[in-house]
Parts: structure tokens; sequence; C-alpha cells
């Protein structure tokens, strides 16, 4: 089956790559959770949920701009106590967090993260911008096939890639380039693992491709949630970053597949209940991210080695 890229799994990975960049969190680290109160400027955790705390993290349920200084006493990064930014007072115990965690919707039955502030990402719409766009990758080779191994002494045109449908006149249709076993450059002279046993004598053989293009828009609903006013702040900061050179720069430094996803613009956030799995009300941020994406599938294709032209005599053959 033909594989399309980059995905739709590329496009969320994408952005949650932008989201992990832009919303308050430890780069390379999932967000700590835990209970705790505050006293002035420390802070105590009674209780684990998820995750250890570490220094200079942000604080996520406290006042704002609280960030973590260093842990006073207790289990390294666990229960204890932790010296804090900002002075304030939590005399009743609650939820906090050291960042936002990020969620691929459209997951059954999931339920919801321990942590309150969280963001949900889930696919709604794909456009298509333009039609088609084709082109041709020829491969021609002599090589010869003994039960499941292709043996290619000669390369006349293009590259052996694996998934490739090997043609010829007595190839087994269907057989398919697994894997280069062995022989360099890639792609070359050398021996193959092919998905169907034969035997074949050394001919002239082909595994040529067709690539088809489609610039496309897909729309990726992102809903922040936290138990605070927080999650209005989070929806605004993404809304902004994402219709800036900034967005587009970053989301060109992904790697492969993932660069081939190209931030478009964020709708202004919008306010809107959300019923949870207790069926109670909650208020939540949403905003929808339009993302461009040039998507590539390739397919086998053949190609002719020659053209025979023959004339017509159309008048004669067609008269009017």
């Amino acid at each position: 089956m033909p594989m399309i890229s980059p995905t739709q799994s590329n496009a969320q990975a994408a952005l949650s790559s932008f989201l992990s960049q832009v919303l308050p969190g430890v780069a390379g680290a999932q967000p700590a959770v835990f209970s705790g109160t505050i006293s002035g400027s420390l802070l105590t955790v009674s209780e684990m949920f998820t995750g250890a705390i570490s220094s200079y993290a942000p604080l996520l349920g406290a006042a704002p701009g609280s960030i973590i200084l260093s842990q006073a006493s207790g289990s390294s990064g666990g229960i204890g106590t932790y010296n804090i930014s900002v002075s304030q007072i939590a005399s009743n115990s609650k939820t906090m967090a050291t960042g936002v965690s990020i969620i691929a919707g459209q997951q059954n039955r999931a339920m919801e993260p321990v942590n309150p502030f969280f963001v949900v990402m889930t696919p709604i719409r794909f456009d298509r911008f333009a039609t088609n766009v084709d082109y041709s990758d020829d491969v021609k080779f002599v090589g010869s096939i003994a039960s499941n191994v292709l043996t290619v002494t000669h390369v006349d045109t293009g590259v052996l890639t694996p998934g490739a449908t090997v043609f010829g006149a007595n190839v087994v249709a269907g057989t398919t380039i697994i894997y280069q076993m062995t022989g360099a450059p890639i792609g070359g002279i050398g021996t193959y693992q092919v998905s169907k046993s034969q035997t074949i004598l050394s001919e002239t053989l082909s595994a040529g491709w067709k690539t088809l293009t489609q610039d496309a828009q897909i729309t990726i609903q992102i809903d922040f949630h936290s138990s605070d006013t927080t999650a209005g702040d989070f929806a605004q900061t993404v809304s902004t970053a994402l219709r800036d050179a900034y967005g587009v720069d970053f989301f060109a430094s992904l790697a492969i597949p993932l660069n081939g996803v190209v931030p478009l613009y964020a709708d202004d956030p919008v306010q809107r209940p959300f019923v949870n799995a207790e069926n109670q009300f909650e208020w939540r941020w949403s905003l929808d991210c339009r993302l461009e994406v040039i998507q590539t599938i390739r397919v086998p294709e053949q190609y002719s080695d020659s053209a025979t032209v023959t004339l017509v005599d159309v008048p004669a053959i067609f008269p009017a």
C-alpha cells in the first residue's frame, strides 16, 4: 500500500513540538504533577502524581510568574519543600504542575490527564489547495531472481528502493523489494530481498515509481484546559506565535518529515464549554490551527523503453 508523507500524525507531531516550545514547561521533560500548599516563598509538596520536580521549572496553579528555584528538603524531585520565586499564600492543598501536558485527540475512552493544565489536538478538516502534480521516476536495471533474492548486476537508470514493485517479462505479479542485502552504493548493484519466491534468469527489469504530490491544508483544533484562567493566556500565546515568522522558522527547523509541515495561521481563541466524563461542565479555550502540507505518495509505474511511431491519414480514416 502506498504511504503518504507527511502524514496526519507527522502534522500533529510537528504541532506538538511547537506547543512544547511556546507553552510553559521544562524542555525535553514531561510535566511533574503534584499537590501541595504554599506559605510565603515555600512550597510544600504532600503528594506526587507524575514526573519529578526540577529547579527553574514554571509552577502552574500558583501566582502568575511563579518558578521553582530549588529544593529545600525531602526526596529528590518528589515530596518535600521547595523555594519558589513569588511569595504567596495557598493554605488549602491544590493540584499544581511544572508544565502543560500536550495530548493527541481521538483516543477512544481516553481519560483526562491528572495534570489540570493540558492541551488537546484534534484534526477536524483536510482541504486540497490544488490539483495533483505528478513526477516520473524510472528505474531500469539488469538482474536475476533466485528464491527471494534479487541479484542486480547493472543499473541503467534510477535507484532501487524498498517498497518498489519489480516489473519484467517473467516476474511474478506483485513482487516488491523489501530491503537491500548487499552492495554499494545504496540502490545500486548488489542483492535485494524480494517479497515473492521465484526463479528468473538474468534479464532487463524495472522498478519505476510515479510520485503524486498534493498541496493541502490540514486544520487541527487545539483545546486549552486549566484549573484557573491561564488557559486563555496559553491560547493567546499560541495564536500570536503561529501568526509570526517565528512559527514558520520553528517548523522549518524540525527534522524530516516534520519539516514538511508549514504553519499558515490560527484563528482567534474562543471560550467554549466542555462536558467531562462526569457530565460536568468545564470551560476551555479553543482555536483552529491551519497547517500546509505538501503530501506525496509513490505508486508503482512501468515505463516504455522505446516508442513506435505510425503515421495515420486522418481524413481518410475519419472523413468529415
